[in-house]
């Protein structure tokens, strides 16, 4: 039985960068692994009771992990419950991430604002003050 989301995957193609930008919006860094055997870097940032994974495959290796670097979907964005909403933004485009045109605006949980994904590791990114 299914029982809480334990984390959310992100493919990063520059691991060093990707770490330090999501540091850069505010997630603790809890964990880094380097799994030499399979070629890939992995680090964890803790967000509440769950975690967002950034993957970094550092070859060509071809094998089990095949279906993991040729998925073609991808989740539509990630949702960060906030307490200041400006403040947060602010803090975001310190960091580099691009507001999206339009926002902040009223949204189904509360004021929300979305950063362009070419600003924020290739990961559309959203705020909410609930």
């Amino acid at each position: 039985m299914l029982k809480k989301i334990l984390h959310v995957g992100v493919v990063s193609e520059d691991f060093e960068h990707a770490v330090e930008r999501f540091k850069g919006f505010g997630l603790r860094c809890t964990e880094v692994i380097e799994r030499k055997e399979v070629e890939l870097r992995i680090a964890f940032f803790s967000i509440g009771d769950s975690l967002i994974e950034v993957l970094c495959f550092m070859g060509s290796n071809e094998g089990h992990d095949d279906v993991v670097r040729s998925q073609k979907g991808a989740i539509n964005h990630l949702c960060f419950e906030v307490d200041d909403l400006e403040a947060s933004i602010q803090e975001f485009v310190k960091n580099g991430a691009r507001l999206v045109d339009g926002f902040p605006r009223p949204g189904a949980q509360g004021r929300i604002a979305f950063f362009y994904p070419e600003t924020t590791e290739s990961i559309l990114m959203e705020l909410c003050q609930v």
